[in-house]
């Protein structure tokens, strides 16, 4: 486990930010030109120059780049590509796909932060620990929701211009979540955070944790569960893309029993959630593998009286 991958010089890191916001701007204004704006083009050129601003006299001798950061940077941009892939076979430009990229990104580590503050995080921790994620600790559960309503407001601000079907691109959706949440667990595993129970035999001390004893590395089965789910619903796509919601809904059905069962073995189980849940998440696994399990059924029993649902 690697929680520091490398350090960035200071004059690199500078160079670095205002090439990557000059490369937001002129791809934005490239776009624009050729009549096909993306907002979120020029909304990542505002925010790397804003930022900027903001911490130029702030900023250290070198930056620390973690191995967690490095994972969520590559979970981005490897759904991303992936969304577009499969999105480009139903239709819907890339432009769009990378707007609702942002918009899931954002929404989703914010909504994950949040879950983590209010379930996870002890009263004790200082109040600037709050945006303090390069430490980890973000929740998978917060990131869904948050991620959901992402979508919903960028569907509402733009995607509904382009006549995007919106349950098309929920169902793109599920197979990239499953590898953003795979790759995710490799940066867990890497600084030392969402580990399992103590165990002598079985354990690894992860130096990154609260002691130094051996713990499951629960981030692994995870990790190996979510690519499995990642292959499965790409084989299966070409059969449940063509009823609405069913790839999203086996997605959830698939890894809330991942993850119901591997929350047995998480040390946040010292508390009862619903009387019987010995976890938040296990908690909101149980009731995600109610509702994917209800939606399968009402779509499958659907299917027998309609035919294969139409773009709409």
């Amino acid at each position: 486990m690697r929680q520091v991958l490398f350090w960035i010089p200071h004059g690199v890191l500078v160079g670095a930010a205002l090439a990557i916001g000059i490369t937001f701007l002129v791809f934005g204004i490239l776009l624009a030109v050729k009549r096909r704006p993306s907002v979120s083009a020029f909304a990542g050129a505002i925010v790397v120059f804003v930022c900027l601003f903001l911490v130029w006299d702030k900023l250290p001798d070198s930056l620390p780049i973690y191995g967690f950061g490095a994972m969520l940077f590559l979970a981005f941009v490897s759904c991303t590509w992936l969304a577009a892939v499969l999105s480009k076979r139903e239709g819907i430009d890339f432009e769009r796909v990378q707007d609702l990229s942002i918009f899931i990104f954002i929404c989703g580590i914010v909504g994950a932060r949040i879950f983590f503050i209010l379930f996870v995080m002890s009263d004790a921790e200082p109040r600037w620990h709050w945006f303090a994620i390069w430490d980890g600790g973000l929740v998978f559960y917060g990131g869904f929701v948050g991620g959901v309503i992402g979508f919903f407001l960028a569907y509402a601000i733009f995607l509904h211009k382009y006549g995007i079907s919106r349950w098309k691109m929920v169902d793109v959706i599920a197979p990239c979540a499953a590898l953003g949440l795979c790759l995710g667990r490799v940066g867990c595993l890497m600084n030392g955070c969402c580990y399992g129970n103590v165990d002598e035999h079985y354990g690894m001390v992860f130096p990154g944790g609260e002691d130094q004893l051996p713990h499951l590395p629960t981030q692994l089965w995870e990790m190996s569960g979510d690519f499995t789910l990642f292959l499965i619903l790409l084989w299966a796509r070409k059969w449940t893309i063509r009823y609405p919601w069913l790839t999203i809904s086996l997605y959830g059905l698939t890894y809330g029993l991942l993850r119901f069962v591997i929350e047995f073995w998480r040390r946040d189980w010292n508390k009862h959630y619903l009387i019987v849940f010995n976890s938040a998440s296990q908690a909101v696994s149980g009731i995600l593998i109610a509702v994917s399990f209800a939606a399968i059924c009402l779509i499958l029993w659907e299917s027998h009286k309609l035919k294969p649902a139409e773009n709409k």
